[in-house]
């Protein structure tokens, strides 16, 4: 292959990526998914008071600053659907677009919900929205961000066959995300025996956000007509990604109760430092472990928990989870055509590990 050739396919990639990379940054900045909310129930149909309490407050929510991990996933998965270079096509950019805001809107309703069940007062460096407009509002608009993907979907006058294949993606995801969230919620690690602390926490940290990113990368496949197997090789990827981000949130999540005197108790539900607690310590370890995590509140000591081995081997494991993550999505996408997508799905993941770690 001549010089010239090889310059020629070089500059089709970067500039095919770049797209996608102008893109993923005009939306991490996010006026996108605030700006796709509609304004009345129909166009036409206004009812009044509907945008104070609900659009209005919803519309502050989503445009506050946020890392755009899962839009971005979507748009990776579309790159990486073959081993050829792909163009974006105008109807495949609208409906990135589309998915983008799907997963984002998504994810923002759960955040709600999460931060009503934590009893969390701050999300994204500004209150909580239950703490600006009330639980029961809050609740219902979380719920509301759950429904209107699918109508924001709906209007994409998508062939049936593939709005079928999305609908049937959203509602597993959103099923097991729900699962996985009963399991967060539902068991105390310190009250729990030792072998379904394994297994809960394990299945809790899959099922929670492993599964809504293996849905993104999976929305990008579709997008990019990828046959079964890379198909499921990218879905396999994202949910990785996300149980990866999960586990380095989890320690972050100790790290700031660690330095809080009393801290509250997510310490005691399922994460990835009990994961590793139950498969790595003895019996008698394992109950010491649970004592100490039971009575946070009382002669707690958070350095004594930060230094602990086990959070530190559950920190340690959880990067170099992250790494393989990113090691086997490399084994799989061989074509040189994609080396600028895996360069930025490597910078995006070098975020997420500053962020969460």
């Amino acid at each position: 292959m001549t010089q010239l050739a090889v310059y020629t396919i070089v500059s089709r990639v970067v500039d095919n990526i770049a797209k996608l990379v102008r893109n993923s940054v005009q939306h991490a900045q996010l006026p996108l998914l605030a700006s796709r909310l509609p304004t009345s129930v129909e166009p036409g149909m206004d009812i009044p008071g509907l945008d104070s309490a609900l659009l209005g407050p919803v519309r502050e929510f989503v445009s506050r600053d946020s890392k755009q991990v899962r839009g971005q996933m979507v748009r990776i998965g579309f790159s990486l659907s073959s081993d050829d270079l792909k163009s974006v096509l105008p109807n495949q950019e609208t409906l990135l677009d589309c998915l983008a805001c799907v997963v984002e809107a998504l994810h923002a309703g759960s955040l709600m919900i999460d931060d009503i069940q934590d009893a969390d007062e701050m999300r994204r460096g500004k209150t909580a929205l239950h703490m600006q407009i009330g639980v029961p509002l809050a609740i219902n608009a979380a719920n509301w961000l759950y429904f209107w993907p699918a109508d924001l979907l709906r209007q994409q006058a998508l062939a049936p066959a593939m709005e079928l294949e999305i609908y049937r993606l959203f509602h597993k995801t959103m099923m097991r995300a729900h699962q996985g969230q009963a399991l967060d919620l539902g068991h105390d690690m310190t009250k729990t025996s030792q072998l379904e602390a394994l297994e809960i926490s394990a299945a809790a940290i899959e099922l929670k956000t492993g599964e809504l990113m293996a849905m993104c990368a999976e929305l990008g496949a579709i997008v990019g007509e990828a046959d079964s197997v890379r198909r499921y090789q990218l879905a396999n990827f994202g949910r990785r990604f996300g149980v990866a981000l999960q586990m380095l949130n989890d320690i972050g999540e100790v790290a700031a109760k660690s330095a809080n005197p009393k801290p509250q108790g997510p310490l005691q539900r399922p994460s990835w430092v009990w994961t590793v607690a139950a498969r790595d310590l003895r019996p008698d370890e394992f109950v010491q472990f649970q004592s100490m995590m039971c009575r946070p509140c009382e002669g707690f000591d958070g350095a004594v928990l930060a230094s602990h081995p086990i959070v530190v081997k559950a920190g340690q494991q959880a990067m170099a989870e992250f790494e393989k993550c990113m090691e086997e999505i490399q084994s799989v996408v061989k074509s040189n055509s994609h080396l600028a997508t895996l360069s930025w799905l490597r910078e995006l993941a070098q975020k997420v590990l500053i962020a969460y770690a």
